[in-house]
């Protein structure tokens, strides 16, 4: 009877270690599974958020239009026909200009989709595009209140005071003009566009600077009427063109996807025919 008790005991323990062993084997089975799982599931989706960018956009005509939330323009259409297909997902945000810089210096996956090219941005973005330029969008001019002229002209640009938004490039170009000339820049930075109007009709500054007259509808947004100022002095442009850039935190191998993806369309000939449509329209 003591044989069998035993034999039977023993048994039992047996049984519980091969009871504990097929429990770990199954869970640590389970365990792997689920990792297997996780890497199947998550792993594509890294990939994908790592392939969403943001464009920032301002009304440039007619690259960019924003008229009641719609977003469009030759350069909206260049990025999206040279990225469908593709798996980057792009959004596009109207914004400040300045903020728009500061954010794509410091954050990546943002697309500036009208910058201006030049020395001192040169090693702060990756140039992913030159978009084709219509030969009036390179001008600058210095815009007056016609009622100020004859006070202007006699002053000369000696003492004159000009308004642009923060980074603005074109501020460059004069900066360069006037000391060509002997004088000092007095150039006033501010945060917005509509705040560099406010500054010339209010009269706290002689000019504002710009290219040719697009935005009308902007001054007349704003209380203003366009009949006020005219263009007095060209500046001369020392930049290097309009490009589409994004910052330099954005992972290489996305900057060159889209990089290929966009000279792939212009190889194709359909650059050239997007923007002949757009400079028609405008």
């Amino acid at each position: 009877m003591l044989y069998f008790r035993c034999s039977y005991y023993y048994f039992d323990i047996i049984a519980s270690l091969l009871s504990c062993d097929v429990q770990v084997k199954v869970g640590m089975k389970s365990i792997f599974s689920l990792f297997l799982f996780s890497l199947v599931v998550l792993m594509p989706l890294s990939a994908k958020a790592s392939d969403r960018v943001l464009a920032y956009v301002e009304q440039i005509p007619p690259y960019v239009f924003i008229n009641a939330d719609k977003i469009t323009g030759s350069t909206i259409d260049i990025l999206d026909e040279a990225l469908k297909g593709s798996d980057v997902d792009i959004h596009y945000q109207e914004i400040i200009w300045s903020r728009a810089l500061h954010e794509s210096k410091n954050k990546p996956n943002i697309i500036l989709t009208g910058l201006i090219r030049n020395a001192f941005r040169e090693d702060k973005f990756h140039w992913l595009f030159k978009v084709p330029v219509h030969t009036n969008r390179q001008r600058y001019f210095l815009w007056q209140l016609k009622s100020k002229a004859n006070e202007n002209e006699k002053r000369g640009l000696k003492n004159a005071s000009i308004a642009v938004t923060q980074d603005d490039h074109k501020s460059k170009s004069y900066k360069s003009y006037v000391e060509g000339l002997g004088y000092q820049a007095n150039i006033y930075s501010v945060g917005s566009r509509e705040q560099v109007i406010h500054m010339l009709f209010k009269g706290r500054v002689d000019y504002i600077l710009g290219g040719v007259l697009h935005n009308a509808w902007k001054l007349k947004s704003l209380g203003y009427d366009p009949d006020m100022i005219e263009r007095v002095v060209e500046i001369p442009n020392t930049s290097q063109g309009l490009y589409i850039a994004i910052g330099k935190q954005t992972d290489i191998e996305l900057v060159n996807k889209i990089r290929k993806a966009l000279a792939d369309l212009e190889q194709s000939g359909r650059v050239s025919e997007i923007m002949s449509l757009w400079f028609e329209r405008d």
